[in-house]
């Protein structure tokens, strides 16, 4: 069993485990309910989550990650927060550590990103970005018929997210850059930090952020030159449209409804952690690769986010 410290238990993921911890969709639970993991701590500074935590979990809590540090001994960190290039560089240290696991990924400087990874390589630490969507089979299904081109060549991307953009875009900006090149431009639109335009060398991306307190406003559409593909949430699913010649009007075309994939994962962080164990027991590589970690931090770094 891989010993398991999580970092930050989260306000949403609080009230998540208050109803029902077994349905498994925060990273307690589902590390809890993992036959192959050991959840042996937790670290939150709010008394209410801890008092909850240590109540529902049986495992020590603690204020801060140095304290944890030096009671506690993991194979796996999750930090479910978005740690510092200290906190990464902390952690480092500790000479059982194998794997860390970062859920919100937020570092402006290229260079310290680099150096982190770095210095986790010589350790023989793994690193990875908890973007769960790449892990998730359906999801790695839909990516499968985007790339043999089912809806053609992507030139366009409309997000629309709610919250913070590290909080829920963030998600949507990883899926770009599956298929976006070279970035070359940020705009603001409507002169607003949080409304942007990016402009790479194959295509545009849209992001706006719309009702704080409604999830179903977290969308994303991909266009394509023979179609495109709309992913919704609350349920997540996508539908596919593939281009068809309009029979009324001569050299013009509708997008007509092909097929619908559902895209829920019942443990939305199973597939993550059985890439985890897979990767320790040297069975799979990490689903979530350096390059593409590297590429993502560099655009966040150009959005200039506070």
């Amino acid at each position: 069993m891989i010993n398991t410290l999580i970092v930050g238990l989260g306000n949403i993921g609080f009230k998540y485990d208050k109803i029902n911890p077994k349905k498994k969709l925060t990273h307690s639970s589902s590390i809890l309910y993992n036959k192959n993991f050991r959840l042996i701590g937790g670290v939150d500074s709010k008394k209410n989550i801890s008092n909850q935590f240590k109540k529902l979990y049986k495992a020590p809590i603690f204020n801060n990650l140095q304290l944890s540090l030096k009671k506690l001994n993991p194979e796996l960190i999750i930090f479910t927060n978005q740690p510092s290039f200290k906190d990464l560089l902390y952690v480092s240290n500790n000479k059982n550590l194998k794997f860390i696991l970062v859920e919100k990924p937020y570092i402006k400087s290229p260079s310290e990103i680099k150096n982190i990874i770095k210095k986790l390589k010589k350790k023989k630490i793994i690193f990875s970005l908890n973007f769960q969507r790449n892990f998730s089979k359906k999801y790695i299904n839909l990516f499968d018929k985007i790339n043999a081109g089912i809806i053609g060549n992507i030139n366009k991307f409309f997000c629309f997210y709610n919250k913070s953009f590290i909080t829920n875009g963030s998600h949507f900006l990883n899926l770009v850059t599956l298929y976006a090149n070279k970035l070359n431009k940020v705009e603001k639109v409507n002169n607003s930090k949080e409304n942007f335009k990016l402009k790479f060398n194959n295509c545009e991306v849209y992001f706006f952020k719309v009702n704080d307190t409604d999830y179903n406003n977290n969308s994303l559409t991909i266009f394509g030159d023979k179609g495109k593909i709309e992913i919704s949430s609350r349920p997540e699913k996508c539908t596919v449209y593939k281009r068809k010649n309009d029979n009324l009007y001569k050299n013009y075309f509708i997008l007509k409804k092909y097929k619908t994939f559902h895209l829920n994962e019942k443990e939305i962080q199973k597939p993550v952690l059985n890439n985890i164990y897979n990767v320790l027991k040297k069975k799979q590589k990490v689903l979530y690769s350096v390059k593409n970690m590297l590429k993502y931090y560099q655009i966040i770094n150009k959005l200039n986010l506070k």
